[in-house]
């Protein structure tokens, strides 16, 4: 399959939030999102392993899941170990680790295969579009 990367060099480009910020607080990413039909909202925040969530981040991501209009909304923190820089992230290789739904995080130890997962949530949401 071939990857969605159009430009490797673009990609590598840093946003630098120098002077956009006030005191701690400043702009955050969130590394990807999908949604579905205005019904679904899945929010992902990708670390390296063991990595946490910087609680600034992790407060956004949660008021954001929270406010979602519907009971289908959540977050996937999700690990990888590519320790190389020169070398892409596939996500379809990565594990979940935690997820926020419903107002709680739940922990995985071993991890969860990305697309297992969204391929039920996809079952559970009743949604085709959610399948990879």
């Amino acid at each position: 399959m071939s990857s969605l990367i159009r430009n490797r060099k673009k990609v590598r480009q840093v946003i630098d939030f120098t002077g956009v910020q006030n005191g701690k607080m400043h702009p955050s990413d969130i590394d990807a999102v999908l949604e579905f039909d205005n019904e679904i909202l899945i929010l992902i925040e990708v670390k390296y392993k063991y990595k946490k969530i910087p609680t600034g981040q992790r407060l956004l991501l949660e008021r954001l899941c929270n406010s979602w209009h519907t009971k289908k909304s959540i977050v996937l923190k999700v690990e990888h170990d590519y320790e190389s820089d020169e070398e892409n992230i596939p996500l379809e290789n990565c594990k979940i680790t935690a997820i926020y739904y419903d107002n709680k995080w739940i922990y995985y130890s071993e991890g969860y295969e990305f697309k297992r997962y969204i391929n039920k949530l996809g079952e559970k949401w009743e949604c085709k579009k959610c399948s990879f």
